[in-house]
């Protein structure tokens, strides 16, 4: 079956997401669902499948991370898919179709991760925060024994994105909830 490939509207949006009205504003605002900021309640909503897929992954983020470190992570992965000349859009309706995998952000860890008031390094460091994003731009990650002796980002957090999963469970969930 075909899925929906959009406009879809707030309350898809919410549904999809399981975010609530203010939550999903926030999101927008920050630039982590890439809607245009007069989108919004009251005014005519035409929300992408790929603001859809956003939303996702940002639903999935908030409980964990704070809202500006998910707003790094996505503009990191809107400059990866850009520098793969990967269409959002386009990723979204086959992204079996795409040589795109493993995307994770690694970032150093608090140095004090007891001392609330001096968040020194870590994902809540805010804007300019030393991150470094990852992606495969082969399909099949490398399963062999490692190339380098020593692994240089030990020393570093990682939070991976599985763009492909998040896709297929928006897909689903249109299919079966809208």
């Amino acid at each position: 079956m075909e899925s929906k490939n959009g406009p879809f509207t707030f309350a898809e949006l919410q549904t999809v997401t399981s975010l609530g009205r203010g939550e999903i504003r926030e999101c927008v605002n920050r630039g982590i669902i890439t809607a245009p900021a007069g989108v919004g309640q009251g005014n005519h909503r035409a929300y992408s499948k790929w603001n859809l897929v956003e939303g996702v992954i940002a639903a999935a983020l908030l409980r964990h991370v704070r809202a500006g470190s998910v707003a790094d992570l996505m503009t990191r992965l809107r400059v990866m898919l850009m520098s793969c000349d990967i269409d959002p859009q386009m990723y979204c309706t086959a992204p079996d179709a795409f040589d795109f995998s493993g995307f994770a952000l690694l970032f150093p860890p608090r140095a004090k991760p007891d001392d609330k008031a001096d968040p020194a390094l870590g994902e809540d460091m805010g804007a300019g925060a030393f991150l470094i994003a990852t992606a495969s731009a082969v399909k099949q990650p490398h399963d062999g024994p490692s190339l380098t002796s020593d692994t240089p980002s030990a020393a570093f957090c990682e939070l991976p994105v599985d763009l492909e999963k998040a896709v297929l469970f928006v897909n689903y969930m249109i299919e079966s909830k809208l």
